[in-house]
């Protein structure tokens, strides 16, 4: 849960008190980091959530010239920072990220006076900040920092820093983000945002015999009009196939390789066993074995999946399913169908 701070204290030189967020204490921004100053480079991520903006304002906050914002993907923290004000440019920006811990093991310039309260009692800006610029420039009116989400903990404070100067006079002020409910003071609570999962994408799979796959479309008799394969005849043996999914019209192009269908097969039984590759699972699979290229139904071959006379349904994503069909002599086929779906 965010945490809840009492007001910052000040510098006796008028430097607002910050909490902010770090990495592990003794990490300085290095290539776990990147950062941006050119417009050109800006991130733009899809957010997981609503991100958090604030206003970055001067210590006697009469002046709010630029807003940071805070928010994540999946894998990625953006913190930005955005000049609105014309005339103006970042000349040295400073970021913090994490606990208050880290914060307190920073270094030697930071205090603490009572719970959750903290202040710089001595420094040059960016003030041991261990994040951003770097050293003083013309940053431009943007400027960001990636953190792999990874990285940080759950929750965590922010404290970002800056120095805008003014093109036409030269002149300089020091700006600190701050949430609208902390008026007093000069850091920002973040908590990861969490990313909505996307429903699973769920297809016809079928295993594909190569040389011994038989089409339904091409089977004589047939008269239905769904794809897919019964594989034979075959003898005894160990046989191991491709699974397809979505390979309308029985064209494995345009079909997405799932998994494989084994097949040993030692009269008087077969073991069959599906099983695909991460990322997808199974919610159903039905399975014809036999001495007919297809089972019957009503005296007619059918290429109905529900209709094959083993099935496994409500298997709730699994990654494997075996079948021991008993009582088979001489050659036989398989048709064997499933429902993978994709792994969310």
């Amino acid at each position: 849960m965010k945490r809840q701070f009492q007001r910052l204290l000040l510098l006796a030189f008028a430097v607002p008190v910050i909490f902010s967020s770090c990495k592990k204490s003794d990490e300085s921004a290095d290539d776990k980091f990147s950062s941006a100053s050119d417009p050109q480079l800006k991130t733009d991520l899809v957010y997981c959530g609503t991100p958090l903006v604030g206003p970055m304002v001067n210590y006697a906050q009469t002046l709010s010239p630029a807003t940071v914002t805070i928010g994540n993907d999946g894998t990625t923290l953006l913190i930005k920072y955005q000049l609105n004000t014309p005339g103006w440019f970042f000349n040295l920006t400073g970021l913090f990220v994490g606990t208050e811990a880290e914060l307190a093991a920073l270094n030697a310039n930071v205090d603490f006076d009572g719970p959750g309260t903290v202040y710089f009692n001595s420094g040059n800006p960016p003030f041991g900040l261990p994040l951003g610029t770097g050293g003083f420039g013309n940053y431009g009116t943007y400027w960001e920092q990636l953190i792999p989400l990874s990285e940080l903990p759950e929750c965590f404070i922010v404290v970002a820093y800056a120095r805008i100067r003014n093109e036409s006079d030269n002149s300089s002020v020091d700006i600190w983000g701050r949430s609208a409910l902390k008026t007093p003071a000069y850091y920002m609570s973040y908590c990861k945002q969490q990313c909505e999962t996307p429903p699973p994408v769920c297809e016809t799979a079928y295993a594909f015999g190569g040389s011994v796959a038989n089409c339904f479309l091409n089977i004589s008799g047939v008269q239905s009009n769904n794809w897919g394969w019964s594989n034979g005849p075959i003898g005894a043996g160990s046989y191991s196939w491709p699974m397809y999914a979505g390979a309308g019209l029985c064209n494995i192009e345009n079909g997405t390789h799932v998994g494989t269908l084994t097949v040993n097969y030692t009269p008087p039984t077969a073991t069959v066993t599906y099983t695909v590759f991460a990322g997808y699972v199974l919610n159903q699979t039905h399975l014809y074995v036999g001495n007919q290229i297809l089972p019957m139904f009503k005296g007619k071959y059918t290429t109905a999946p529900g209709q094959f006379p083993y099935k496994h349904e409500n298997l709730n994503g699994v990654t494997t399913d075996t079948y021991n069909i008993s009582g088979l002599s001489g050659s036989i086929y398989v048709a064997a169908h499933s429902e993978v779906c994709s792994n969310p």
